[in-house]
């Protein structure tokens, strides 16, 4: 199956961008995530993805008589050769707008009290400057994309887009 095709499944695209965040994921941690899918139906995108080699196991852990896999992303550098950038930038703000769309349908939502917004900046900046922004700001999240959930923490989600510069007039 073509990479836009797996990950143009919403639950699929979000279990993508998971282990990408966190490099390497139990499948409970998958499954704490991804709360408000079935167990039973993240076992089934996982397995999907496993067998598209999206995904690989990297560890296996013995628990209670079970076995639990580790999983990480297969050859992520890989996963946007010879693939269409347009379905892949359109699935991913598909389901970023389809997350949005449930969220605002809610009756009891407050988007101000969750902290819930959406901007554009314009920056002038060199490539030097604008790769030192992204750096720092990667920097800054990690801790916290790899912190553990508490019962204190909700996991909140932040989506970064960085497009291209701006065609500069003659």
């Amino acid at each position: 199956m073509e990479i836009t095709k797996l990950i143009m499944n919403p639950a699929r695209l979000r279990i993508i961008q998971f282990i990408s965040a966190r490099s390497r994921v139990r499948i409970s941690e998958v499954i704490d995530y991804l709360e408000d899918i079935p167990r039973a139906t993240v076992y089934h995108h996982m397995k999907i993805l496993e067998e598209n080699n999206m995904i690989e196991v990297v560890e296996e852990n013995r628990i209670r008589g079970t076995v639990e896999k580790v999983y990480t992303l297969k050859q992520p550098e890989l996963m946007l050769e010879n693939e269409n950038p347009i379905a892949l930038s359109t699935a991913f703000h598909l389901g970023l707008m389809q997350e949005m769309n449930q969220y605002f349908s809610k009756e009891d939502r407050d988007h101000k009290k969750d902290n819930v917004f959406f901007t554009t900046s314009y920056l002038n900046v060199t490539e030097e400057e604008y790769s030192y922004i992204t750096g720092e700001i990667f920097k800054l999240i990690t801790p916290y994309i790899t912190k553990s959930k508490t019962k204190d923490c909700k996991v909140r989600k932040l989506s970064i887009v960085s497009s291209p510069p701006e065609e500069q007039e003659g």
